[in-house]
């Protein structure tokens, strides 16, 4: 009993460090554009009851679903009414969930290493920093790691193809695994001989036939309800096929093939901090390395072993090949590697007292580590260009743009400044942070009455002209808007000879 006790005092304790790191202070970074643009599909569905999916930009409508209902509990249902804690409940729900997944396996492959799993998923520093973003790929993660488990313990009757269709109304970049979960298997396979014999083959087809329809089924079945907005529009599942082939990515996000390795395993310091995931991957390499080994692990714990470590080579290598690369893409494959390194205690009782030593004092310092690492990326450095985590982040002084707005008008002469301009491509995510004003207008060039608008928002590329146009008629004021991308201010001079007039007691 008492060991009992101590087992289920470990599993709170990772479970609470899960939760406590993704839902701390959960509102306080500023929305990331990508955040700004899911916001504004989510408030577009809420308000006009469809949802229209477009195949060209956005990925799947599961995200906006599932955050739908959430908003509306709370009593945010318009543009305007939504904030950012909500919204971002949803990635860090998906988040602690992913976290309690190894607790599923703990019965098949012992409290100890899927506790070390768990520990590892909970306070990787990549995974809770996209758990605390209102992005796709957390909820991802979670679908990805679900049907991953589910292929592994309970593949059939078609309950992989629900994980697997999840997954497609997620993101289209589902494929992406397929392969690489295929890939894997098939090296698994050629390390076992006596699978690939014609015998083998044709009893496993008519074993396993009816199971891997029925899959392939309830996976076009359930991405269909979504893309479908529950079969309201049709359409939405040719236009979730057509996304593979007219998807069109931004610009600037182009990398090299060794970006990834880079960006999780090389150490480097920045912001005052040491930024690395290399214990966490030699942990991996080892428990790949012990499923080669007959005398350290079962036969299915090596066999799952190899096909994890199979697969996460898959995706790094298949993300690697396409160009255009992000650092949130790998939520999915490092997790196939926290919950193979994992692994690394299951041939703990093979090893002699002093290499047993070295590991637990090497899993130790990971964790201690890994969480050093999460705080910093979540608490000073969240918004910082200096965390490898934060891409492309946002600046902080946006967040009082609108409450600043707000003074203005109380003392504008017509207690009002709008209309509002913004002029120019790429301000995103601007839009949220004037979402309380009705009247704001988005040119990609300044309109013939520019001179006559209170307030004027400007990017980079257009500022120059305005300040031309302007130099005469507006107040020039500069704030940050993402790194190295400034937002011009251009306040009409009535509006701003009111604001630096002194308050009259």
């Amino acid at each position: 009993m008492p060991w009992k006790i101590v087992i289920i005092a470990c599993w709170a304790t990772v479970l609470a460090m899960g939760a406590l790191l993704r839902l701390d202070s959960l509102s306080s970074r500023p929305f990331h554009c990508d955040e700004a643009t899911g916001a504004r599909i989510t408030a577009r569905r809420m308000e006009s009851g469809n949802s229209q999916f477009d195949p060209q930009h956005f990925h799947g409508p599961l995200l906006s679903s599932l955050a739908m209902p959430l908003c509306r509990a709370r009593g945010e249902t318009t543009w305007p009414a939504l904030t950012k804690g909500s919204l971002r409940l949803v990635p860090a729900i998906a988040g602690c969930l992913l976290v309690l997944l190894p607790l599923g396996w703990r019965r098949r492959w012992g409290d100890a290493p899927m506790l070390l799993a768990a520990a590892l998923l909970a306070t990787s520093p990549l995974l809770v920093y996209y758990s605390r973003m209102f992005i796709h790929e957390s909820l991802f993660g979670l679908l990805g790691a679900l049907t991953l488990m589910t292929f592994l313990t309970k593949p059939k009757w078609g309950l992989p193809g629900v994980g697997l269709g999840l997954m497609f109304a997620t993101r289209e970049t589902f494929v992406i695994s397929v392969f690489a979960w295929l890939g894997a298997a098939g090296l698994v396979a050629l390390g076992r001989r006596e699978w690939l014999n014609r015998p083998a083959l044709a009893a496993a087809w008519r074993t396993w036939r009816l199971h891997l329809l029925l899959s392939l089924l309830s996976a076009a079945l359930t991405a269909g309800v979504f893309y479908s907005d529950g079969l309201h529009h049709p359409a939405g599942v040719l236009d979730a096929v057509r996304t593979f082939f007219v998807y069109k990515t931004g610009a600037g996000h182009d990398k090299q093939f060794f970006y990834y390795l880079n960006f999780l395993t090389v150490p480097h310091k920045a912001g005052g901090a040491w930024w690395y995931g290399t214990p966490v991957a030699m942990l991996a390499l080892l428990a790949f390395a012990a499923s080669f080994r007959r005398s350290a692990m079962d036969e299915r714990l090596r066999l799952t072993s190899r096909f994890l470590g199979y697969a996460a080579l898959g995706h790094f290598l298949i993300y690697g090949l396409i160009a255009y690369k992000t650092p949130w893409l790998m939520v999915l494959p490092w997790a196939h590697v926290c919950v193979l390194a994992g692994f690394s205690l299951a041939p703990m009782a093979t090893l002699r007292p002093r290499w047993q030593a070295v590991l637990l004092v090497s899993i130790g310092l990971t964790l201690v580590s890994q969480f050093r690492q999460t705080r910093y990326a979540t608490g000073r450095l969240a918004s910082d260009a200096r965390n490898p985590f934060a891409y492309v982040p946002t600046r902080r002084d946006i967040e009082g743009i609108e409450p600043w707005l707000q003074q203005l008008a109380a003392k504008a002469p017509q207690h009002t400044v709008e209309p509002i301009a913004v002029i120019g491509s790429g301000y995103w995510p601007l839009p949220w942070y004037l979402r309380s004003f009705k009247l704001v207008g988005y040119w990609q060039e300044a309109p013939v009455n520019i001179a006559e608008l209170p307030i004027v928002l400007c990017v980079p590329e257009s500022t120059a002209a305005l300040v031309t146009q302007l130099a005469t008629t507006h107040k020039l004021l500069l704030r940050g808007l993402r790194d190295n991308v400034a937002l011009t201010l251009f306040i009409r001079n009535d509006i701003w000879d009111a604001w630096m007039q002194p308050d009259v007691p």
